[in-house]
């Protein structure tokens, strides 16, 4: 391959990430908007662990649709199921911005609301291994971290581009304009990106590891049986690494923005911009930490990374007690170089723990 078919491979894998985590933070950001409209308002606490509740949802369905995605990524090709989940995903966002609230068609509206997590759940649970698996495949051994890290870099690139759009709007309205109609717009702002990230994975080619695999004619049939049975270890390796990495990642960029506005009386602009620094951090240590990671192996900066995690974790949230922005800042991006270098490995590993065969269900 020579370096420009390198290039649309690593922007076609990426779109689909910065889709992805677009929609995750917008949610995330507004769940008390959302909460107000499509939950009765009886009680807004309920309302607002309901809303929460919708969002955790999309993850549950996940696994689903990394078995479906991944089967047919196995099975018929990286590039058309990449195809099929940034479409999806896309569908399901734009749909979001248009949903009737509970005020105009009473409990349909959960129930619509619901379903459109659903979706983006289920194409998400087969996009970002997929997205992963292509980037990788087609990069040289001894760069894969590299490649790795720009993919990655394209969710937490989501993240800042979701919650830029988000100040954009709390800054620019009212209250009552971003209850009735602000809260909409950067969900409908997704068409274009939508557009683009069609435009760019209709035009690309299937990875050369898939081709290889179709000429010898060695497609795996049964990916999920067969993951199960020759790939059993190394998933539930990547299934322990993902939770922990997962659950710091959350925290850190969706909890801690409600929990500040919430908890600490920061507004909503500061708690969005100490999401914008975790987000900002994390994608330029995306960047850097590829490199080293090609240099050092995964296992080493793995285990580093993950033990600062959990021994920053409980002081962290002491300190958030007392600390200004600034202060938040600083202890968001600690976490933040840590996440970083985590994203990185997490990508790297969907690909190289698992036979080409089998990678794309196993991964996901």
């Amino acid at each position: 391959m020579d370096s420009r078919m390198r290039k649309q491979a690593l922007f076609a894998g990426t779109i689909g990430n910065i889709m992805e985590w677009y929609d995750f933070v917008l949610y995330g950001y507004f769940a008390a908007q959302i909460a107000a409209l499509f939950f009765p308002k009886t009680n807004s606490l309920a309302a607002l662990l309901s809303t929460f509740a919708v969002f955790a949802v999309g993850f549950l369905i996940r696994p689903l649709g990394g078995i479906v995605f991944g089967r047919f990524t196995d099975r018929v090709g990286r590039r058309k199921s990449l195809i099929a989940s940034v479409g999806i995903i896309s569908v399901a966002t734009i749909a979001m911005g248009v949903l009737p609230t509970y005020s105009t068609i009473g409990l349909a509206a959960p129930a619509l609301l619901l379903l459109c997590r659903l979706v983006q759940g289920f194409a998400a649970g087969g996009e970002y291994t997929g997205a992963l698996t292509y980037v990788v495949e087609h990069a040289p051994v001894n760069k894969r971290a590299r490649y790795s890290g720009v993919a990655v870099a394209g969710s937490y690139a989501g993240f800042v581009l979701g919650s830029l759009m988000c100040i954009l709007m709390t800054s620019t309205t009212t209250s009552a304009q971003l209850l009735t109609w602000g809260w909409r717009v950067p969900f409908l702002a997704a068409a274009p990106l939508a557009l683009i990230g069609l435009y760019l994975r209709l035009r690309m080619d299937d990875s050369p590891v898939f081709a290889a695999l179709q000429r010898s004619g060695h497609v795996e049939p049964a990916p999920l049986r067969q993951a199960f049975k020759i790939a059993k270890k190394p998933m539930l390796v990547m299934v322990g690494w993902s939770t922990a990495c997962s659950v710091a990642y959350f925290l850190s960029v969706t909890f801690l923005i409600s929990y500040l506005t919430t908890t600490r009386h920061f507004t909503p602009t500061q708690s969005l911009t100490i999401g914008v620094v975790t987000s900002v951090v994390a994608l330029v240590v995306n960047l850097l930490a590829g490199p080293v990671i090609d240099k050092l192996g995964m296992k080493r900066v793995a285990v580093t990374s993950i033990s600062i995690v959990a021994i920053w974790a409980i002081p962290a949230f002491l300190l958030f007690q007392r600390v200004d922005l600034l202060g938040a800042c600083f202890i968001v991006a600690v976490f933040a170089v840590c996440l970083g270098f985590n994203a990185v490995v997490t990508g790297l590993s969907a690909v190289q723990l698992f036979p080409s065969q089998v990678r794309g269900t196993a991964g996901a």
